[in-house]
């Protein structure tokens, strides 16, 4: 019997009419977890790579070889990632290279236009592909290496090139000293007297030795001369290789696939050879090779940074002779803020190309225009992200109120810092830099969970401020502009609360709402909202509901909120031990209480879910009394250690 075991669900059970044992498959229900929240999108200008998708990037190592190394240029994302990655090592970034349509592949001729080798994305990075060719680890095939910088070398392997044509060929006697060869068409004829014409002497008024003719027709670059390569018998017989490849007639030179034998002096006598069962040409090699390295063989995977095209030639490759590419350009002089907002229409451009890209956190890199505030506001919360955006450098607290206000940008999804921009130290270009604050705003908030803020939290990486460098101080009013206009900044390693780091002044966003102006609660929010929209939770569309009250999708509903919120709730994923966890406490309903018949009927499920977040401590107020009059009272005996840990079991410390 057969087909007796189904997913649960797949069978009929009250139909049944074959008697047998069925089994019935229960999966059991998913889990809902957490999204990430550590992936942060980038839209800039780059040297290699994808134009307009997401590129994922591991850090800056792995940036200079999807988009190339930081250059010292306005919308460097090479930039962004070498500055925020200093913060921590949790991030990782989805990067989106525009362009303003200039760039450029570079590109290569090998051997005279037999193969034209172009860099798989444009871009200056293309401009230090070198390409060579070896010989191969098959006979009669050679192998294409392409040497990208910073990768091991790809090598495509055993493309079959030419099989030479042979032929053999018997002698006896030797030449003599006045013997002369005549080379031309398709005969080679041994001739004595002077040398005339087109005769060539061999070896002057040497003997005419057998190694020597052998060594001349090896050697000859006559182009009506098909040339060879021999071996020699111990029967006197001559095997003949040609090294100008043939086959069907055609060669380099004029003389087919025949290589004609003759003596006609008393001296030596030698049989005429015709060459045969060669096979290909280099144009096959050339054509070969081109698919080979576009899309692979059984040997070698398709090149991951460059396609080939073949082009009409006979002549063969250069073995060991790198060719470098050149002429790559990166299409970036002519981008401008317009061009990272991008369009919202397939094909997607710009910041619109981030859409499902799950980012938590992204800025336009150096977008200073205020008039696209607005978009860059309503795309981050249509996406449930976070839009990072700075003034330009050196603008003022007053300029970036009046910005926030003018745009109006009241959202909990957009966050405006001011313009004393940050320095940092470039490894690879070994200076000093200015760089836009949303490289640090991004960072930090790629290496902390959702429910963390950013306040008071050392901006690893940043050298300086251009106010820091001045030695200025904000003042007590300052602060308090940043603090109830929605905006932020970088405070200098001397004003952070809890130490001599840099630190953001804030960590607000732009929204009015007091409740919701805080950063933990936009990403908090974003993560959660993300999370509640799964595919453990999508997997409820399409199941059966009842009104009854014991219903089990709703149930399972409900356990499923319950499941990750008591998850979320345990100390053991917030700060460790004795830790917060990442929420305070959560109430899920599903029931009858707000699932009517009507609504039931009509196919809705409705899961009331809320989550009270944790607190960031903004304002720590100690209270101080002082004076001679003052009662207190002290404790003499030796404290107990539940006094500075209530949790910990004194009788036995290590629970």
């Amino acid at each position: 019997m057969t087909g007796n075991v189904f997913l649960d669900g797949q069978q009929n059970l009250a139909a049944l009419s074959v008697p047998g044992v069925y089994g019935d498959i229960i999966p059991p229900n998913p889990f809902l977890v957490g999204t990430p929240t550590n992936i942060e999108g980038l839209v800039g200008v780059a040297s290699w790579g994808p134009t307009n998708v997401p590129i994922p990037i591991g850090g800056p190592s792995d940036g200079a070889i999807k988009i190339g190394t930081p250059l010292i240029r306005t919308y460097d994302i090479a930039t962004h990632i070498a500055a925020g990655s200093k913060v921590g090592s949790a991030i990782g970034w989805q990067a989106v290279r525009v362009t303003d349509g200039t760039d450029v592949a570079a590109t290569a001729s090998i051997t005279s236009g037999a193969l034209t080798i172009t860099a798989k994305y444009t871009g200056i990075l293309g401009n230090n592909i070198r390409v060579s060719f070896q010989q191969g680890a098959l006979a009669y095939s050679l192998m294409a290496v392409i040497a990208f910088p910073g990768l091991q070398p790809e090598q495509i392997n055993n493309v079959l090139g030419p099989v030479a044509a042979t032929g053999t060929a018997t002698f006896s006697g030797q030449p003599s000293a006045n013997d002369t060869l005549t080379v031309g068409g398709t005969a080679i004829t041994f001739v004595s007297g002077a040398p005339s014409g087109n005769q060539v002497q061999i070896g002057g008024s040497l003997a005419v030795t057998l190694a020597s003719l052998l060594s001349f027709l090896q050697a000859s670059a006559d182009t009506n001369l098909v040339k060879f390569n021999y071996a020699l018998t111990a029967s006197n017989v001559l095997t003949f290789t040609a090294n100008q490849y043939v086959n069907g007639g055609t060669s380099a030179g004029t003389g087919g696939n025949a290589l004609t034998l003759a003596k006609v002096s008393t001296n030596i006598v030698l049989s005429g050879a015709t060459l045969a069962g060669g096979t290909g040409t280099w144009q096959t090699f050339w054509t070969n090779v081109a698919a080979a390295i576009n899309n692979g063989n059984a040997f070698s995977g398709a090149s991951r940074s460059v396609v080939a095209t073949a082009g009409v030639s006979t002549a063969a490759p250069t073995l060991s002779s790198p060719v470098t590419l050149s002429g790559g350009t990166d299409g970036a002089s002519g981008v401008t803020d317009a061009t990272l907002v991008g369009q919202d229409v397939v094909p997607r451009k710009g910041m619109y190309a981030l859409r499902s890209s799950g980012v938590d956190c992204f800025t336009l890199i150096d977008l200073t225009t205020i008039a696209n505030y607005a978009n860059i506001a309503a795309f981050a919360l249509s996406e449930t992200c976070y839009a990072h955006q700075s003034m330009p450098s050196g603008s003022s607290i007053a300029s970036a109120i009046a910005a926030r206000q003018n745009a109006g940008i009241d959202s909990s999804w957009f966050k405006l810092i001011t313009g004393d921009w940050t320095y940092f130290f470039d490894d690879v270009n070994s200076v000093e830099r200015l760089v836009n604050p949303t490289a640090f705003s991004v960072g930090i908030y790629g290496n902390l969970s959702p429910q963390n803020s950013a306040l008071n939290k050392p901006l690893q990486g940043v050298t300086a401020t251009q106010s820091s460098k001045l030695l200025a101080t904000y003042a007590e009013p300052d602060l308090s502009l940043v603090n109830l206009n929605g905006i932020d900044l970088v405070l200098p390693s001397y004003q952070s609360p809890g130490g001599f780091y840099f630190s953001f002044a804030s960590a607000r966003n732009a929204s009015s709402n007091t409740a919701a102006n805080g950063d933990e609660y936009t990403r908090m929010t974003n993560f959660l909202i993300r999370t509640a929209q799964s595919k453990a939770a999508g997997s409820f569309v399409g199941k059966l509901q009842s009104i009854q009250a014991n219903d089990q999708t709703r149930n399972q509903a409900k356990a499923l909120f319950d499941g990750l919120s008591q998850q979320l709730a345990s100390p053991a994923v917030g700060n460790g031990l004795n830790g917060q966890g990442m929420i305070d406490g959560w109430s899920v309903i599903c029931d009858l209480t707000n699932n009517s018949p009507t609504t039931i009927a009509q196919g809705y499920l409705f899961l009331y879910w809320a989550v009270r977040y944790l607190a960031v401590v903004r304002y720590f107020v100690v209270k101080f009394q002082g004076g001679s009059n003052v009662n207190v009272s002290v404790q003499t005996s030796v404290p107990n250690i539940s006094q500075f840990a209530p949790s910990i079991n004194t009788a036995n410390p290590t629970s």
